[in-house]
């Protein structure tokens, strides 16, 4: 890689993470270009250059925290499937593959979570049309992962509870620093091994016992 190269991608990669730090933290309607280009310490010609608008930009920023995480998912999931021989995983293994990476990307960029909130506090119809594209297949991935593992569970329920364990994980991680103020020293997540292992039991008992309340 030429110096020139090397600078353009220091550049475009200071850029990336300055206004993911403002996002998170102020939202994408609350941040400015200017303070970004401030923060970041070049001039306004240079994210036009790079990501064209301010948009552009957003969904580089999600694309930059959130497609290492969904890869790093599938690849955990192709790991226990090769190791399975052709066997269904067990139901432990495809929600293993699915929270650890979040769990462990937690633990060292809570930006990750703060931008997935903002969804939800900052509605943006084309922004989130731009990220079923990155979840797509991945979530596909693992639901026939999980038909395979538990298919005495509906497809409907699997669908369901999976994202509803998925969006409980979410608000628990944004509101830690809450659940820390209220209750200090009751934060399970942050005994992330501990909060894994009893997530992936309280996920997989649930999960279960749905194939009990479709047969009544």
């Amino acid at each position: 890689m030429s110096a020139t190269e090397t600078t353009a991608k220091s550049t475009s990669q200071r850029i990336l993470k300055t206004a993911e730090g403002l996002f998170a933290t102020q939202g994408i309607r609350g941040t400015s270009l200017k303070e970004i280009t401030e923060l970041a310490e070049v001039n306004i010609a240079a994210v036009n250059y790079y990501f064209r608008s301010k948009d552009a930009l957003a969904r580089a920023v999600y694309r930059h925290c959130l497609q290492p995480l969904n890869e790093e998912r599938l690849r955990l999931l192709d790991e226990a499937e090769a190791a399975a021989g052709g066997k269904a995983l067990r139901l432990a293994q495809v929600l293993y593959a699915l929270f650890e990476p979040m769990v462990r990307t937690w633990q060292t960029n809570r930006n990750f979570v703060l931008l997935i909130g903002r969804l939800q506090s900052e509605p943006d119809p084309q922004l989130n049309v731009f990220l079923q594209g990155l979840y797509g297949g991945m979530i596909e991935r693992f639901l026939q992962a999980a038909r395979r593992a538990a298919p005495e569970v509906g497809e409907p329920q699997l669908f369901f509870w999976i994202h509803f364990l998925f969006g409980g994980v979410v608000y628990t991680m944004i509101n830690s620093q809450d659940m820390d103020r209220m209750h200090p020293g009751q934060n399970l997540i942050e005994t992330s091994e501990q909060f894994l292992g009893d997530l992936i039991s309280f996920g997989t008992a649930g999960l279960r016992s749905l194939s009990h309340s479709t047969r009544s």
